[in-house]
């Protein structure tokens, strides 16, 4: 075992990993995924090799301020001080800087002053900030592509000069928070005569800021409006004055009551279109408001038809089609069903049969399936039946299906010639055979997901220089992708048993990878010029040690640790076509 000081985090082999030994491109990369506050207070403290990194003027292209905003307690640095560092440490290469909780007049004056490339600003809760501030940084970024201000007491005044001083803008979000207010902006719950007041789910109208952006920024691809007081005709005048949108958020604009054609013109020229009662979710402020009721039976059919189409199968075949007859109408029409998702959460005993409610969803698509995901369930008859109805299936998804295997799989995949996006994820009966199957019918394939939980096996379990049929080789895996994949662009494959001569191969077989995700792949040692070679190649690399943040599913069962016997540990069988374990071998 190799020996290290104390403090150095052990990695999975029981070794200790220096960290220190990284090639200084793989540091970099690591490093700059850290906010600057991280950096300057912490980071840049570990050692002489991290600090000399972080004065790379390189690192600070990007400076992220955010924080929690939480200032109640006396914080034991000054965050706008520390700004004006980390712009101080760009040389004037900062090009995305992300102000929030904190900002002055001054510091943006500062910034534009010794940063007169950045295409890219973000202002969230800066209170202190004012449209004259805004308005005069705004007038020395003419290279700006992106700004978001994000819950600030600005105008439209602010939106206008933007608008005249950054003519190659594409991308503006304004976004508020929706208030319940009265015309008379009276706080009284009750009126001139002591009467209750009725609920109000309405803010007072206000097209300033739609003028605005329609007047001065006919260049916009993205909006975002949320919780503006926007009416009908602010909308209109954004779709005639803006004609590239491909994007627009209206959630929370409760004033748009998207009358007339203006519904059906949104859905029409709007690629990406989030209409005000959508769900916020992924939207990361409070969203507040008062009450509002929509009779939704009367939206226009693309209109619901949009909506309905964000549901599950088992939401739309259990609940929404039952809604009403013109809800039934819409979940009958085929388009509905380019997509079949049978996500549930594994309940055996649910009171409907998950395997008949996939077959009807494939019926109602009418030979159109493109993407279909299985989970918790599924067999090789049901895969045979989705085959032989739907030729033009592009995604493949399965997770949890242990009724599916090998030889159930090299019934069907021929019948997937234009498959390009495959992931199997904890689906134990699919070996490296399957892979090299599918690799061989399938030359379409862009994206893999092979996941599996990690185990950890004794030193003597594999056979890596066996040709046996049925010896275990850790590479097995990454042999058959190097072999049959050469057109692959991601490749994920989480809790893997690859090891570095595996990683090799596919690195070689596989020239076009733009992202590979080998996270707990604890038998791969990447401190030589693999990694280097890793980091080069590879875009968006996420190595075994990264964060699991995102991934849904139960990471790693550690074998040793439990100091089980080779006959206890759990191995790969052989299973018949209809998912049964075959002792015949």
């Amino acid at each position: 075992m190799a020996s290290s000081s104390s403090g150095t985090p052990r990695s999975q082999k029981g070794n200790f990993r220096n960290w220190t030994e990284l090639p200084d491109e793989i540091t970099s990369s690591i490093l700059s995924r850290l906010g600057a506050i991280e950096i300057l207070e912490s980071a840049q403290k570990v050692c002489m090799k991290w600090r000399t990194v972080f004065k790379d003027p390189l690192m600070w292209r990007t400076i992220d301020m955010r924080n929690d905003g939480d200032f109640d307690d006396e914080l034991p640095y000054d965050v706008e001080k520390m700004c004006r560092h980390a712009v101080d440490r760009s040389r004037g290469g900062l090009v995305d800087i992300n102000i929030e909780y904190f900002g002055t007049d001054d510091l943006l004056r500062y910034i534009a002053l010794r940063s007169s490339g950045i295409r890219r600003l973000r202002i969230a809760h800066c209170d202190e900030i004012t449209d004259e501030g805004l308005s005069k940084m705004a007038k020395r970024l003419s290279l700006l592509h992106d700004l978001d201000i994000s819950l600030c007491q600005l105008s439209c005044k602010s939106v206008q000069v933007v608008g005249r001083s950054c003519p190659r803008l594409t991308s503006f979000k304004w976004n508020k928070e929706w208030f319940r207010i009265w015309d008379d902006d009276s706080d009284d719950d009750y009126d001139s005569d002591g009467e209750p007041r009725p609920p109000a789910p309405y803010n007072k109208p206000d097209d300033s800021d739609a003028l605005a952006i329609a007047r001065t920024m006919p260049g916009l691809i993205h909006l975002q409006l949320f919780g503006n007081k926007m009416t009908d005709n602010g909308l209109r005048k954004i779709l005639d004055c803006c004609p590239h949108l491909k994007s627009l958020d209206l959630r929370h604009c409760f004033n748009l009551s998207l009358g007339g054609d203006l519904e059906l013109r949104c859905v029409e020229r709007i690629k990406k279109l989030w209409l005000p009662n959508d769900s916020t979710k992924g939207y990361e402020f409070a969203a507040r408001y008062d009450g509002f009721c929509h009779r939704w039976t009367e939206l226009p059919d693309d209109i619901t038809f949009s909506i309905l189409s964000r549901l599950g199968t088992v939401d739309i075949l259990e609940n929404a089609q039952k809604v009403c007859m013109k809800w039934r109408r819409i979940c009958k029409d085929p388009r509905m069903w380019h997509t079949v998702d049978m996500r549930n959460n594994g309940d055996p005993n649910l009171p409907y049969s998950l395997d008949r409610m996939c077959r009807h969803a494939v019926n109602r698509s009418a030979g159109n399936l493109v993407d279909i995901n299985i989970e918790s369930f599924g067999e090789f008859e049901l895969l045979q039946y989705i085959t032989n109805s739907s030729s033009k299936i592009r995604r493949l998804r399965m997770v949890c299906c242990y009724g599916i295997c090998d030889e159930g799989l090299s019934e069907v995949v021929s019948k997937f010639p234009m498959l390009e996006d495959i992931d199997f994820t904890l689906c134990k009966n699919i070996t490296h055979r399957s892979l090299k199957l599918i690799g061989r019918c399938c030359p379409l394939l862009k994206s893999l997901k092979v996941n599996n939980e990690w185990h950890k096996y004794p030193d003597d379990w594999f056979n890596d220089d066996s040709d046996d049929e049925f010896s275990l080789n850790r590479d097995e895996d990454a042999i058959a992708v190097a072999q049959t994949m050469p057109g692959l662009r991601h490749l994920q494959l989480f809790g893997n048993q690859i090891t570095n001569e595996g990683l090799k191969k596919i690195l070689d077989g596989c020239p076009h990878l733009e992202s590979l995700d080998l996270r707990h792949c604890f038998n791969l040692d990447l401190g030589g010029d693999l990694g280097r070679i890793c980091a080069e190649r590879i875009k968006k690399p996420l190595l075994p040690n990264d964060s699991i943040a995102g991934y849904e599913f139960s990471p790693s069962i550690d074998w040793r640790n439990q100091q089980l016997s080779r006959h206890e540990i759990p191995v790969p069988h052989w299973w018949d076509l209809h998912g049964n374990y075959d002792s015949s071998d």
